[in-house]
């Protein structure tokens, strides 16, 4: 019995292996992705009239145990259904993509598929889909894809050179699910445009069968909803889920058992949808309602950190929630919403509690057509609450309410909030104190107030809340307030004016406020008020003149450790009228004076004294959301700091005067650390530059006692290394103290040291300086008396005709600097420097010593001229390889000293002083070029000769010169060439290759070059 046994679960698991190797072999080398792909597109395109793609289809059976599967990859549908509109074949339009997703799972039957060729799927998943639902102007959706001949006999026949082959018999859907979706419906015909975010799907039963009974389950965690352009829902959380009855022959769907969830409303739904497709039309019949057993289910919904959920209550009324959707949804046509809810005597009575609600109405009811074939409205009959101290009473309505909204209302309300713990069993710790009198009637036009035309506003009556308190100790907050004081009238007697009457008047103010949320939140403001006073209408069509005055008292807000802002007394007035180009636009002005203001924002500071702003404002006629600002703003003393340029920063006494795209600055100081600079012009697209990241251009005459480029350049290396570090907008920022470790104050003794580095010129930016700068600090290099036109566009540095003296040199130069990265930069310059010391231009130009090696055995004054261009590394030292230059330098009486060089060749040449010899005058010409330096010949006279000179010299300090004795102890001309290198220096006697005392001299050269430099600065700019 054992052994049969043993024998039994042996032959089992070798049949288990086999049957497992066999379907790993036919997933791995017959149904691979390669092979499958095609075949399930062809077949796609072949059932559906659209264009059907997949990255990789794969054939599944061990993840999808015990059954087989098709697992597609990043696939993609396009409506091929307005394509004969085209006329084209495979031209496609945005509104053409159906869909696309990032995996699809189908769960098949392979059985029936090889005995009967029919596609039984058990289950379709789509992951992360993104459906577009589009509707044209005629109505025709694009999703109706399924072909006539798919539609009628469920087959795919695929046509071969002799035969016709049935590669699908028929297909039959069971479960659909959507997880993580995004779904677009957009309705052309009917202007209606809905957004479903997060949207998922479950469909459970027989998809495709003539008559089945399904189970649905939608969800969208976001529903915005647009009708004509307009926003009307955003942030609307949904669900539904219900049966369905589904009849394909009479296009019948019925819902049964549905219940909908709306946000945090939980609604009943039923009714039945019913297409017609011949007219392209569906009929909809839908009831839905609250199920409310009493007024204790309303109560519940009200969230438990507020109220306590206590059984313990009486309540009664009768509640009241339903509503209806009917009429067809085509071309033209939408059904029409109307819904009513109401509580008619309720009342609240919880035990234990002292006082109780005595009476509570509630009857509000509206229509939403969006045909607008008969008025859409929402109205509140009524909104009444009385009890002990309690007293409310509320009535108003909406008309318009698709187009141009009328809101009308009334209030009144007496309030003693100490009472409402007395009244519902608030949680604990919680506290509330105070009172509110209020009456109020107003009818606003909702376009008056996107308008700006506050002035048309009819509001009338009075609002009053005395000793307010608002504690709560779980979520440590507090909110408290002396007095609040509201009043508004219009249409008051006003014998001042011709028309006898004003317009809307009111006054907002307040006694002290204090608010405090945890360690987050910390606001008081001292006593404060607006007034607000409306001229009487000559133009009804015009916007109407409105003014205000304002008061702040004295404000201080801390949000935790990253906002502090703190303002002192301050005043404001604010005047509203027509614009003068456009009656129907608003002119605002706004004169403000303030005492001081401090901002503190994530490391950075501003702080203003005496602050004034005189501005006015009107509304583009293009773009009415911008507003095109003018005016001036002044002030005594400002200072700012940002890590993102560690310099303590300060503006005195300053004017700057605003106008429509640009701002204007006369004789504006501002001192950085070192620096100081007075600005004289204009600067535009201010606002679009920092809102926009649009260019920013100035035009400035810039006059300065100092400019520290040192600290200035490391001031921005450290802002950029800040920009990286900090994580901008989360929680997590340098504190003050690692701030301070980079900051260069005012005081800084912070020298660049002799490693530079790239700076990259600021993208965005058009800049043109007129300079007038006394001094200018640059590496160990002091420049006085600059004068030019300096201008910075297209991350490049212009420096044009700029004239300067340094170390007791006259300079002039055109230049240009361009750098896009920190790895290198570019320039190219023509450089002019007339009786320099030979020390000081090595000084000045570090590079020149490589360049030009015999230059450090000369002492004196030497006039220099260079046309150059080249690449800098990131040191800012020069790309030898990469230089291109001509240059010469003439010079008189010069002393020539113990050098490398001509060390050796003094001993060579027997000279009377190895230490110091004169020489009359040189003039040399050399050019660089591919790595190599041509010295043109030049005459030399030292010691007891006279010599010519000329030679090559390589980057790699390899050289090669020929020298020719032109005068000299010897009786005859004789010529020396030496080449080597400095450790391995060689020469020899030969014939002297230049004879003649004059020397042709390529200074032509120098001034073609500069041509071409000054021509390069104009193309790259």
């Amino acid at each position: 019995m054992w052994r049969l046994l043993k024998y039994f679960f042996i032959s089992l698991l070798v049949l288990v292996i086999l049957v497992c190797a066999s379907i790993g072999i036919v997933l791995n080398f017959i149904f691979t992705p390669e092979k499958l792909t095609p075949i399930v597109e062809k077949s796609a395109n072949e059932f559906l009239n659209a264009e059907v793609h997949f990255d990789a289809i794969e054939l599944t059976f061990f993840s999808t145990f015990p059954e087989f599967g098709l697992e597609m990859r990043n696939g993609s549908v396009v409506t091929k259904v307005f394509q004969d509109s085209l006329k084209q074949e495979n031209v496609y339009a945005a509104t053409d993509s159906l869909m696309s997703f990032k995996r699809c799972r189908l769960i098949v039957n392979p059985m029936a598929y090889l005995s009967r060729k029919e596609v039984i799927v058990k289950e379709l998943r789509l992951e992360e889909p993104q459906i577009y639902a589009y509707i044209d102007t005629n109505g025709v959706p694009g999703w109706n894809v399924m072909r006539e001949s798919a539609e009628q006999d469920s087959v795919v026949v695929v046509e071969t050179d002799t035969i016709q082959e049935k590669w699908i018999e028929s297909i039959d859907i069971r479960n659909i699910r959507i997880e993580g979706g995004k779904l677009v419906f957009d309705d052309r015909a009917n202007e209606l445009y809905a957004r479903l975010e997060g949207f998922g799907l479950k469909i459970d039963g027989n998809f495709m069968e003539r008559k089945a009974d399904l189970q649905l389950d939608v969800k969208a965690k976001n529903i915005l909803f647009w009708q004509e352009g307009n926003l009307l829902v955003k942030r609307l959380r949904f669900a539904l889920q219900t049966g369905m009855r589904l009849d394909r022959d009479s296009m019948l769907y019925v819902l049964d058992k549905a219940v909908m969830r709306v946000n945090r409303m939980k609604f009943g739904v039923g009714g039945r949808l019913q297409a017609d497709t011949l007219n392209r039309l569906l009929d909809v019949d839908l009831t839905f309602g609250i199920k409310v057993p009493s007024l204790k289910t309303l109560l519940d919904l009200v969230p438990e950190t507020v109220l306590k959920h206590d059984e313990n209550v009486t309540v009664s009324g009768e509640v009241l929630c339903r509503g209806t959707l009917k009429g067809k949804y085509g071309k033209d046509r939408v059904p029409v919403l109307d819904a009513r809810f109401k509580i008619n005597e309720g009342s609240v009575k919880y035990v234990g509690m002292p006082y109780s609600l005595d009476k509570l109405d509630v009857d509000l009811e509206g229509v939403v057509d969006l045909q607008k074939e008969q008025p859409s409205f929402l109205k509140l009959n009524r909104f009444c609450v009385k009890g002990t101290d309690v007293d409310v009473d509320l009535n108003g309505r909406v008309d318009q309410l698709l187009y141009n909204p009328l809101i009308t209302a009334s209030v009144k309300a007496d309030v003693d909030f100490s009472i409402l713990p007395k009244i519902f069993p608030i949680q604990e710790g919680v506290t509330l104190t105070g009172s509110l009198n209020a009456g109020l009637k107003g009818n606003v036009l909702l376009a008056d107030i996107k308008n700006k035309n506050y002035g048309k506003l009819d509001i009338r009556g009075g609002c009053q809340l005395k000793n307010v308190l608002l504690a709560s100790e779980k979520d440590s907050l507090r909110l408290r307030s002396k007095s609040v004081i509201l009043g508004f009238g219009t249409n008051m007697e006003d014998k001042t004016i011709l028309q006898e009457k004003n317009l809307l008047n009111g006054i907002f103010g307040f006694d002290s406020v204090d608010i405090q949320w945890k360690n987050a939140l910390t606001f008081h403001m001292d006593t404060s008020y607006v007034k607000v006073k409306t001229s009487p209408l000559r133009d009804t069509t015009a916007v109407a003149s409105m003014s205000a005055d304002i008061r702040f008292g004295w404000i201080d807000l801390v949000m935790g450790d990253s906002l502090r802002f703190r303002m002192g007394n301050s005043t404001a007035n604010f005047a509203l009228a027509p614009s003068p180009e456009d009656k129907k636009l608003p002119l605002v002005k706004a004169k403000v004076n303030m005492d001081s203001l401090l901002v503190r924002a994530r490391g950075n500071r501003l702080r203003l004294a005496n602050a004034g702003f005189d501005l006015s404002g009107v509304p583009d006629r293009k773009n009415k959301r911008q507003w095109l600002a003018s005016g001036v703003v002044g002030f005594k003393d400002m200072r700012v700091y940002t890590p993102l340029f560690p310099l303590r920063m300060r503006m005195p006494g300053t004017k700057i005067t605003l106008s429509p795209g640009h701002i204007k600055l006369n004789g504006a100081k501002l001192k950085m650390g070192r620096s100081d600079l007075l600005l004289t012009g204009e600067v535009y697209n201010l606002a679009g530059a920092f809102l926009r990241q649009e260019d920013l251009k100035a035009n400035l005459k810039v006059r300065s006692n100092m400019i520290n480029c040192n600290q200035l350049m490391k001031a921005m290396e450290v802002g950029a290394a800040n920009r990286m570090n900090m994580k901008w907008g989360t929680e997590e920022e340098l504190s003050e103290d690692e701030l301070s470790d980079v900051d260069l104050a005012a005081d800084s003794t912070y020298v660049a040291d002799s490693t530079m580095s790239v700076f990259v010129v600021p993208p965005g930016v058009d800049f043109t300086f007129e300079t007038n700068i006394k001094k200018v600090l640059y590496g160990k290099l002091e420049l006085d008396s600059i004068h030019g036109k300096v201008v910075m566009q297209n991350q490049c540095i212009e420096l044009s005709d700029l004239s300067m003296r340094s170390m007791a040199a006259d300079v002039k130069t055109t230049m240009l600097y361009k750098a896009s990265g920190k790895e290198k930069a570019y320039t190219g310059f023509d450089l002019r420097m007339d009786d320099i010391d030979v020390g000081a231009l090595i000084n000045f130009m570090p590079s020149l010593d490589s360049i030009v090696p015999m230059l450090r055995s000369f002492d004196g004054l030497v006039d220099f001229h260079m046309a150059a261009e080249t690449d800098l590394d990131s040191t800012m030292m020069v790309d030898l390889p990469t230089l291109r230059a001509v240059a010469y330098i003439d010079g008189k009486d010069l002393v020539l000293m113990d050098g490398e060089t001509f060390s050796e060749i003094s001993k060579m040449l027997m000279f009377k002083n190895k230490e110091r010899n004169l020489i009359d005058s040189v003039a040399v010409d050399f050019r660089i070029k591919d790595g190599m330096i041509e010295v043109f010949p030049f005459l030399v006279e030292v010691d007891r000769y006279k010599v010519a000179v000329g030679g090559e010299h390589k980057i790699d300090m390899t050289f090669n010169y020929h020298i020719s004795v032109l005068k000299s102890p010897v009786p005859f001309k004789l010529g020396v060439d030496i080449y080597g290198s400095m450790e391995k220096m060689k020469f020899k006697i030969t014939k002297a290759k230049y004879k003649n005392l004059f020397i042709p001299s390529k200074r032509a050269k120098v001034d073609s070059a500069q041509i071409n430099v000054r021509n390069q600065i104009r193309r790259i700019l």
